[in-house]
């Protein structure tokens, strides 16, 4: 959307929020908040395919074929200058690199993938290559020439089958520096693993916190921290409850989440590695609850809506990259809930996509005639 004014790009991306809620029988004001950072040079992660003329993006529409660029226009400072660095040299080195060819799913180098938190200065660049080509061992080297003459901290080395799309992988060989890098959340320190998830925008992540910390009335004796990641929102939010529950179901995000913890004074916290749609299995606190769930783009398991429907918490925090599907769940969660607030926030600037939080609080118990 880079060709649109950022004003309209923030208006389309509120007018379809609304539709998606329209459409589901759900008024939201137009007057409706969206929150947003710089228009540009945002994105502390991005994964870069390699071609034939060095690493750059797909072209839209085309999985075949890579458009090579000098400047990433969304990327942040860190990840350009990194990229800067991985294309300078590949064009040095471009006779004996071994660039894999998608059509014919053969050769070595597929992705760069580059991270750089914004109020860090780590930098983590995971090389990924085909784990079938029979020049690993070669092109291992020429890995380890670029991180011995390069400024960034960390650099790593993954593995994935030729016949899979994959920029991260659950094991990566450490070539240099750590496989753990972190970001610095106002006066809380996050880490998270270089092949884990962490938000993409670590400035509109912070309006988020700060969104949800002013909408948790009170004290609350527990808080779920759903698709918890590695506890960002759970442990930013921990002063708000007694108990902290963050339940996720990865183990990269639960290894760091520990680490979170510790490293934060975070003693109310409890990491959880299992799926959400579990939760009904898990033995959690009781008493005045607030649940916050932070899905993936297919909306929140229909389980845990199920559990919610049970259990019934006082309030609801929803995060969502997706307001279709939050919508369609929220639909579902309004037999028991009113919706109370509701604000967009522009976490993906120059894209059609955007973040969405919407705050739940549980209809009073009707009394018995």
């Amino acid at each position: 959307m880079q060709d649109i004014d950022y004003s309209v790009q923030l208006q389309l991306k509120k007018n379809e929020i609304i539709t998606d809620y329209e459409l589901k029988k759900i008024t939201l004001e137009t007057s409706m908040k969206i929150f947003c950072k710089d228009e540009f040079f945002y994105r502390n992660r991005m994964d870069f395919p390699f071609s034939f003329d060095g690493p750059g993006q797909r072209q839209k529409g085309r999985f075949d074929r890579i458009v090579s660029f000098e400047k990433c226009y969304i990327a942040n400072s860190g990840v350009d200058a990194a990229f800067g660095g991985v294309s300078a040299w590949f064009n040095a080195h471009r006779a004996e690199i071994d660039v894999f060819d998608v059509v014919k799913r053969a050769g070595t180098m597929r992705y760069a993938t580059i991270r750089s938190p914004l109020f860090s200065q780590e930098t983590s660049i995971t090389f990924i290559f085909n784990a079938e080509s029979p020049r690993i061992a070669e092109q291992k080297e020429l890995i380890k020439q670029f991180a011995a003459g390069s400024a960034v901290k960390n650099v790593l080395l993954g593995l994935v089958k030729y016949n899979t799309d994959q920029s991260t992988v659950e094991t990566a060989e450490i070539i240099k520096g750590s496989d753990v890098i972190f970001e610095q959340l106002g006066a809380r320190k996050f880490y998270f693993h270089t092949q884990g998830f962490f938000q993409s925008n670590s400035g509109v992540l912070l309006d988020i916190i700060h969104f949800i910390r002013e909408k948790l009335e009170g004290r609350y004796n527990t808080l779920v921290d759903l698709y918890g990641g590695v506890g960002t929102l759970g442990i930013s939010l921990s002063g708000t409850a007694d108990e902290v529950y963050v339940v996720d179901n990865s183990r990269l995000n639960s290894i760091c989440g520990r680490k979170n913890i510790e490293v934060n004074g975070a003693a109310n916290v409890k990491i959880i590695e299992s799926d959400a749609g579990k939760i009904g299995e898990l033995a959690l606190g009781a008493g005045r609850s607030v649940f916050i769930l932070d899905p993936p783009r297919n909306g929140i398991h229909r389980k845990v809506l199920s559990h919610i429907k049970t259990v019934l918490p006082e309030k609801l925090i929803y995060v969502s990259c997706n307001p279709a599907t939050q919508a369609h769940d929220i639909s579902v969660l309004l037999e028991n809930y009113t919706l109370d607030d509701f604000a967009a926030f522009d976490m993906f600037p120059q894209t059609k996509h955007v973040e969405s939080v919407a705050v739940l609080s549980k209809k009073p118990a009707r009394a018995n005639i």
